[in-house]
């Protein structure tokens, strides 16, 4: 649970008022939903037997990765002059469209014209710090807990860190996504919301499966 809301309504207008810092503020989601994706499949050889082999946990892992290419994307449509308000599709997760109709996505737009590489995330290493310092924080918390079972301490620390991320992601998201309508932005996140809200819910249900209280 969230102990302190902040007003991200100042920053977002701030970043939504510059081209160029919007395009690093979309680097930045997307810095951070890879990175979530590549601690989501270290983890997963440590699970126990059968979460280490889970599709819930691989699709998550998926559906990271998928949210990264999707904010790397927006960063070309804002700056492709009428590509975003002119398109004949608009993306599959703008309305939370499946996995099969995104992956068809993802297939024509190899053959676009090649983007060149992302613009420097905002606030970098501190945002890679705030992952470690919860993967620190919540590893303690396990050994505490679950002392005679690494793997458990390993799921322990998946569901908790996860659980944060998407409560504070989930947050975000909302608050950025008024504003993207508000200011008719051809941006969308109500597909990617509904999926971030679903890891919550999956996260509660897999949490019974550790032997605590």
């Amino acid at each position: 649970m969230i102990q302190r809301r902040v007003d991200l309504k100042p920053f977002l207008e701030t970043v939504l008022e510059d081209g160029e810092l919007h395009a690093r503020w979309l680097s930045t989601l997307s810095m951070l939903e890879h990175t979530g994706a590549r601690k989501i499949h270290k983890c997963m050889p440590a699970l126990p037997d059968d979460l280490g082999r889970s599709l819930n946990v691989l699709q998550h892992a998926a559906e990271e990765s998928r949210h990264a290419f999707f904010f790397a994307k927006q960063i070309q449509r804002l700056r492709t002059s009428g590509s975003a308000h002119s398109s004949a599709e608009a993306d599959a997760l703008d309305a939370g469209g499946s996995v099969d109709s995104h992956s068809q996505e993802m297939e024509g737009s190899r053959t676009e014209q090649k983007s060149g590489p992302l613009p420097l995330p905002l606030c970098y290493w501190p945002a890679l710090k705030y992952f470690q310092s919860l993967d620190a924080m919540c590893q303690k918390r396990a050994s505490k807990l679950l002392p005679s079972s690494p793997r458990r301490q390993t799921l322990y620390c998946y569901l908790a860190v996860t659980y944060l991320i998407e409560e504070r992601a989930v947050d975000v998201y909302r608050a950025y996504e008024e504003l993207l309508r508000q200011r008719e932005l051809p941006i969308q996140l109500s597909g990617l919301l509904k999926e971030e809200e679903g890891h919550m819910s999956e996260i509660l249900a897999m949490a019974q499966m550790l032997p605590l209280d």
